[in-house]
């Protein structure tokens, strides 16, 4: 193949399009294959166990193929999984538990009892069967929003962009959720979309965005009776959310909510001066040409690529 031919079609967007037509042919080959796996809803155990799978095998064979890459030279350096999955996890719960506190100060939240759970089952069987649940769902929107999506478009357009418009499509991702409206597709892609990308960017990490995704999911629901993007899944808590919409989220959940806006838009906010100050961001060289073109110079220096960023070790 003529090195030009090759170069324009392994170029990010070019990439972005051959990986995701890797995993529609997977995913074509499984329905005739297997039609019984492919016949679980995303939002049952074996539905999300399918998808993370998927999602890893589509992530690694793009990067194998089109970059000559292991996962972890993108971000998932198994290393890192336990400590970063666990911070990730500590954040997300956190982010939720106060999302939570601000609306029971607000008189938005208040608990009833136990949540009612399906006969034949018990409360700790649930709750561990949804604690995995949420991390294959983690695992796969994370290798599929910042892994693949993001990442690539990354490398094409830059950072700022990139978060825009892989933050807008994780928000229109969540459109067809129950309850769904234009407000909460522009607060997930805000709250969640941008906060998610932002942490993968901090970091060069993926573990990190799929432990805050994990524990996000998990408080949510699970642990304090709210509606996950419009599903019902509780566990622990029964709860009622009286108020407003703008403050409860309405038929969504608190994702919808000023709350969840306001604390997911600062933690971003947060990451972002972190990779900022880490010199994480990356501009394509073509930006760099453009703009030395506007000023009338030379092709500004290109930065080099970022790399991971490895906490400092603690005494």
């Amino acid at each position: 193949m003529p090195p030009l031919l090759r170069r324009i079609l392994l170029a990010p967007i070019p990439r972005l399009i051959w990986t995701l037509a890797i995993a529609f042919v997977l995913g074509w080959l499984l329905r005739r294959i297997a039609p019984s796996i492919m016949a679980y809803p995303n939002v049952a155990f074996a539905g999300a166990a399918r998808n993370a799978v998927l999602a890893f095998v589509v992530f690694a064979l793009g990067l194998w193929l089109f970059e000559r890459k292991l996962p972890s030279q993108a971000g998932l350096a198994p290393w890192r999984a336990v400590p970063d999955t666990f911070r990730g996890f500590v954040i997300g719960a956190a982010l939720l538990t106060a999302v939570t506190g601000l609306l029971a100060l607000a008189g938005s939240y208040r608990i009833l009892g136990w949540a009612v759970l399906p006969e034949g089952t018990s409360r700790a069987y649930l709750f561990g069967k949804m604690t995995l649940m949420f991390l294959a769902v983690g695992i796969f929107e994370e290798l599929v929003s910042r892994g693949i999506i993001f990442r690539q478009l990354e490398q094409a357009i830059g950072t700022w962009l990139a978060m825009a418009i892989s933050a807008l499509l994780f928000g229109l991702g969540h459109r067809n959720n129950p309850g769904a409206t234009w407000v909460s597709s522009v607060a997930i892609a805000v709250e969640a979309g941008a906060l998610l990308a932002a942490a993968y960017v901090a970091t060069r990490s993926l573990w990190l965005p799929i432990g805050i995704h994990w524990a996000w999911n998990l408080f949510e629901g699970p642990v304090w009776g709210s509606l996950v993007s419009g599903n019902e899944i509780g566990v622990l808590a029964r709860a009622s959310f009286p108020g407003p919409t703008f403050l409860t989220g309405g038929g969504f959940g608190p994702e919808a909510g000023l709350p969840a806006i306001v604390l997911g838009t600062a933690l971003g906010v947060a990451f972002m001066a972190v990779a900022i100050r880490r010199n994480q961001i990356v501009t394509p060289q073509w930006m760099h040409w453009v703009a030395g073109r506007l000023r009338g110079q030379g092709p500004e220096p290109v930065a080099p690529e970022p790399t991971p960023a490895v906490p400092p070790p603690t005494a």
